[in-house]
């Protein structure tokens, strides 16, 4: 049971799945993620797809796609306690055009999950176990990768995480705001992320997921609030496009302009 509800979650949730549906228009499988040809004709038919100007902006949009991978991670061992195989081998990556968009799938192999220990110290050590796998094995590789490939620095491919990561927190705040245990392992858990994963994890002077979330007014409801990106997604280097809204590169002149 516990399988199958972990299986719908990836699935409705973080967009990824065991099954693909629909034809892709590029795929990476497996270990073929990291080979720099294999990756550098996928971001460019993904570059056409999106009208990019550059490899760049189609490196920091599949960097953003992946958060929700990551994001994945953090929720199952959250409210599950327990960890699905992210691991390079297991994962295959498909361009799939949607009414409207092109979409970054990612897909497992295998649903293989790994059971947290019972007892809380045993549960502490395994969280971190996974959480530096994932980022030193399956993060790491792949966005050193990207940034090969597209000439995109590294800084700016880290810097997608957060600001994925934090758009799922809220998600995870919504639906268990009122369960406090959950809410406590999630805390935990971000812990961990934040403060004891050590900056060699990524290859980087310091921890990319250790960020301060700065908070601006809605342009159409103020009533309510929205979190800065962390870094630009370089929206702007596509076709009839600009910065958003939430771009970290603009100050209170710009987004009064861009509001009206």
């Amino acid at each position: 049971m516990m399988r199958e509800g972990i299986r719908e979650e990836l699935r409705v949730h973080f967009n990824l799945v065991d099954k693909l549906h629909g034809v892709p228009v590029a795929s990476l499988y497996g270990d073929s993620i990291l080979d720099w040809e294999e990756m550098s004709s996928f971001l460019s038919t993904y570059q056409q797809l999106i009208e990019g100007h550059d490899q760049t902006v189609a490196a920091a949009y599949f960097t953003s796609w992946f958060g929700s991978v990551a994001a994945a991670l953090q929720y199952i061992v959250t409210v599950y306690d327990a960890a699905p195989n992210l691991s390079l081998a297991n994962l295959n990556v498909h361009l799939m055009q949607e009414m409207g968009y092109t979409r970054i799938t990612f897909q497992l192999e295998k649903l293989e999950v790994d059971l947290a220990p019972n007892d809380s110290e045993g549960r502490s050590v395994w969280i971190e176990a996974e959480f530096n796998r994932f980022y030193s094995l399956t993060a790491r590789p792949l966005i050193e990768c990207l940034s090969y490939v597209s000439g995109l620095h590294v800084s700016m491919l880290w810097g997608q995480l957060p600001t994925a990561l934090e758009n799922y927190r809220e998600n995870i705040c919504e639906a268990f705001q009122h369960e406090e245990a959950v809410m406590r392992k999630l805390t935990a858990v971000e812990h961990v992320m934040q403060n004891v994963l050590t900056p060699n994890v990524f290859g980087l002077g310091k921890n990319p997921l250790c960020v301060r979330t700065r908070m601006i007014n809605h342009p159409l409801e103020p009533s309510k609030r929205l979190a800065i990106k962390n870094v630009c997604c370089l929206q702007y280097l596509r076709q009839g496009r600009s910065y958003c809204y939430t771009c970290p590169r603009l100050g209170k002149k710009e987004r009064a302009n861009w509001k009206s």
